[in-house]
């Protein structure tokens, strides 16, 4: 998604401090994922221009999952890490991706406290299985958790 083009047409600028999710861009990427998506058209999101935000990248990356944008194009090298990091698959997802992908998995079932239902997320599962695939699993989440735990 070329985000600085069209927020060009529209005669504007990516404000300081805002996502692009908080500008007119938002409905505009929820309306081009909403109709390309479900014909699988994989949308990478567009990219984030001030280089001394790393706190305002993070959080527009996390929009960028939530609505199933695939990539982010960096446009300096310091921002590749922050970027694949962030791609990165939680733990608990892919868990899930991976019961949900079972042949034998019931219809629905409970794991990591939230309700998994083969019908409505068997899509959401590939998704996060593909996603694992290119950016490996954070175990950081995962770690923290077990950080408490006595042998």
């Amino acid at each position: 998604i070329g985000g600085n083009d069209l927020m060009n047409l529209l005669a504007l600028r990516r404000p300081r401090g805002l996502t692009l999710y908080e500008t007119p861009l938002g409905n505009i990427i929820s309306q081009l994922v909403t109709v390309f998506k479900p014909y699988g058209f994989a949308l990478s999101a567009p990219v984030f221009e001030y280089l001394d935000d790393v706190a305002m990248l993070q959080k527009e990356i996390r929009l960028d999952l939530a609505y199933g944008l695939v990539g982010k194009t960096a446009i300096h090298p310091a921002q590749i890490a922050i970027i694949e990091a962030a791609y990165a698959v939680d733990a608990e997802d892919y868990q899930m991706a991976v019961s949900l992908s079972e042949k034998e998995a019931p219809a629905v079932f409970k794991m990591h406290n939230a309700m998994c239902e083969v019908a409505t997320h068997q899509r959401w599962a590939t998704d996060i299985m593909s996603r694992e695939r290119c950016y490996g699993v954070n175990m950081q989440a995962l770690s923290d958790e077990c950080a408490g735990l006595s042998v």
